[in-house]
This record gives C-alpha cells, structure tokens and sequence, in this order.
C-alpha cells in the first residue's frame, strides 16, 4: 500500500509546463494522492528562487490534500511519520512522468514486503518505483545526492520489473511535447459506459472540444450546464412541429450529447471529479430527457399525428422521471453489488450501462429525417415502463433499494 511518494524535480525538468489544464507539478502530486499518498517529498535541484516559485504555484488549490515536504541538495529530511512501515510503501517518479494512478497502485500490490519494484523503458532507466517506507531516509539522501535523478542506483534490493503494457505512461522530457502527451491522455480515457454512438462519434467530437475547454478556467459542472441548455433548447425546436424544426431540435439533442462527453473528460483530467458533479450530470440529464420526450410528442401530434402523442409523450416523460431515482440508487450501490454478486446485480449492471449511453439521441435524429418519431414515441413510451418497473425489483431483490442515498450528506461522500 502506498502511503508516500517522492517526487523528482531535476534541473532538466520543466514541472510548470501544462498538461491538460494542469502543470506537471500539479498533476504529478495529484496522481500521487490518487494512489494513496499522504506525504509527497519534493526532492528538487532547482535554485532557491525557482524553489520558491513552484511552491507558489501550488498555493490556495484545494485539491491538495497530501503533506508536501521540500528538500534541497542539502537539506536534512524529516522521519516518517511512523506507522505500519513494514506494510507500506512509498511511490517515486520523476515530475515529468505522466501516468495514471492505477498503474502505481497495481506496481505496489505486485511488490511484495520489502521488494523494490520499477516500471521502465530500458535498463537502468527507471519511470516509476515502489520501494519499502523503511527505506525512506536511505532513498531521499542517495536521490538528493543524485541531483534529484531517479535513473540508476542503489535501492538496496535487487529490483523487480513491472510490465506496464497497457496502462498510460509518458514523458514530457521537453515542453514541445506537452500537446501530444495531452492528446494521449485524453485517448487513454475511456468511459466502459460509452455506446456504440459514444465510441464512434460523441468522443471522436468531444475530444478537441476538451482539449480547448481545458484551457479556459471552465468547471466540469459548467460544461454540464452548458449541455443541458444546448439539450433544453433541443427540446424547445421540437414544438415548432413540420419537418425542419424536429431535425434542428434533433442535431441540438446530438451536440448537447457530445458536450456531455466533455465535462467527464475535464474532471479525469483535470482531477476534478466529485460527487456533487455526478449527481448533477445526471440529474440535468434526465430533465433534458424529460423536455425532448414531451416535445417529440408535441412533435407527432403538430406532423398530424394521432392526437394522444402528446399523451404518450408525458407517459414517456413521466417514466424518464420514474426512472431516475432508481437508476442513481443503482449507481450509488454499485460496489456493494460488486461485492454481492449474482444474476440481479449483473443485470443490473447491464441496464445501467445500456441506459447511461447517449446513443438514443442519434435514434431520435434519425427518425425525425425520416418523419418517423411516432415510431420511436410508441416504443420508448412502453419500454421505460417496463425498464424502471424491473429495475425497482431487481434492486429490491438484491438489498439495494436505498433510499438514504439520496441524503445530503451523500453528496460529500
């Protein structure tokens, strides 16, 4: 278990140089946290006034939650805080590394006590290593001594290697790479929710999106924001009835799907992530899912349609409505069914992930070029009956039908 990390800052190395919205410094102690450090020592070569400047910049962030200790060539470290050393250990990478925290915390479950594992891209070249918390005071002297290099060296131990095929791990060994590592990372991102719709087209145009919203001081509760009003006045176009009006209505419905893409994108980057964030995704989702079903009905019945459309859409609107608290209890819940087991909660799952993808929207686009939304009004109006009524018993059946979970005090879980 990782509960401290060391962090390189070389003189070659460029730590204010941005990544993605965040500079290398910012984001090298952020995925350091990720991984379970409490403690990061900023071991530096830098000169006192450089020093001094990056530790400005990392002043008044919110996000910071981990002790930050900095030493220079010749300043004495303090001990580690003691605790279960034996059983813990301590990540160090250099700040230019950029990489996801999950590689970190699966290179620490691989290390056994007192082993030193390392990722690395050629002999001797270490990118990241754990080592036993014991062996701190050792590692922080030689790498001090080292001009705050991490290549080479003696950790003590023979040193195990970890193949890190398949996680996200780069070098900004030079400012002119930072766009493509931040292109990388973006890629590197995938959502397991994501529909067909989704993987194809919503993130191949969300994409660039992010990366200019990731320059700009733009939440990801703004984005979420901006996507339900580009969605709401989707829902607005479909009232004007005819041909063209749906369609617009439909190409908005299509863009607010692929800005939805977007404000995850800016919290995993940019380590922005919250629950107060998801619930607000969720919830403005479902009211945009509410205004476009009720104005597909008004839609039908303006195209001369049959004159329950706009029944049909309020029943379809009303399921969208009934569906929502159950469908974020079955988010909230979703470890615990993890844990559990079963069929019910492996259905479950299926239906969250089939409902949670916006690949309806291109659904709905596409009957409308066609004049065909009364097909899609008398199928979604059944299935979201059907839908929410399974998934009220499935998680009834399974333990999971909470209600506390929609308490306040969930929201700053």
């Amino acid at each position: 278990m990782i509960s401290a990390a060391v962090i390189l800052l070389p003189t070659r190395s460029r730590p204010l140089t941005v990544v993605g919205g965040l500079s290398l410094l910012k984001r090298a102690i952020f995925t350091a946290q990720r991984a379970g450090a409490k403690t990061c020592y900023l071991v530096s070569a830098h000169t006192a006034e450089q020093t001094s400047a990056l530790r400005r910049s990392l002043a008044g962030d919110p996000r910071l939650s981990s002790r930050l200790v900095w030493l220079g060539p010749h300043e004495t470290p303090p001990d580690p805080q003691p605790g279960g050393r034996d059983a813990e250990q301590c990540l160090a990478f250099e700040v230019q590394t950029v990489f996801a925290a999950n590689l970190a915390r699966e290179l620490a479950e691989a290390a056994t006590p007192q082993a030193v594992w390392a990722v690395s891209q050629a002999p001797q070249d270490y990118t990241l290593v754990v080592f036993p918390l014991s062996a701190l005071p050792t590692a922080l002297a030689r790498l001090q001594t080292a001009g705050a290099e991490l290549a080479g060296g003696d950790w003590g131990a023979e040193v195990q290697r970890f193949a890190a095929d398949g996680y996200f791990l780069a070098q900004v060994s030079r400012p002119g790479l930072a766009a493509d590592v931040e292109k990388a990372l973006l890629l590197s991102l995938p959502n397991p929710r994501d529909g067909l719709v989704d993987a194809y087209l919503n993130r191949k145009l969300s994409r660039p999106l992010t990366r200019l919203l990731l320059r700009t001081p733009l939440t990801p509760n703004h984005v979420t924001l901006l996507s339900c009003a580009i969605g709401l006045l989707g829902a607005a176009c479909f009232w004007g009835g005819g041909y063209a009006w749906p369609i617009v209505g439909g190409l908005l419905l299509q863009f607010s799907a692929v800005v939805d893409c977007v404000d995850g994108e800016v919290a995993r980057v940019k380590f922005l992530e919250s629950p107060l964030g998801a619930w607000l995704d969720i919830t403005l989702d479902t009211l945009v899912h509410i205004a476009i079903f009720v104005g597909v009905g008004i839609a039908v019945w303006k195209q001369g349609g049959a004159t329950y459309a706009p029944l049909l859409g309020g029943a379809l609107a009303v399921g969208a409505a009934i569906c929502f608290p159950f469908v974020t209890m079955a988010e909230k819940t979703e470890e615990q069914g993890k844990q559990q087991g079963g069929w019910e909660n492996a259905i479950i799952q299926n239906m969250i992930e089939g409902l949670t993808s916006r690949d309806y929207s291109i659904i709905i686009l596409l009957c409308a070029l066609v004049q065909k939304l009364a097909w899609f009004l008398w199928s979604a109006a059944i299935g979201v009956q059907v839908f929410w009524c399974i998934l009220a018993v499935l998680l009834h059946k399974a333990g999971r039908l909470n209600w506390a979970v929609f308490s306040s005090r969930s929201l700053d879980a």
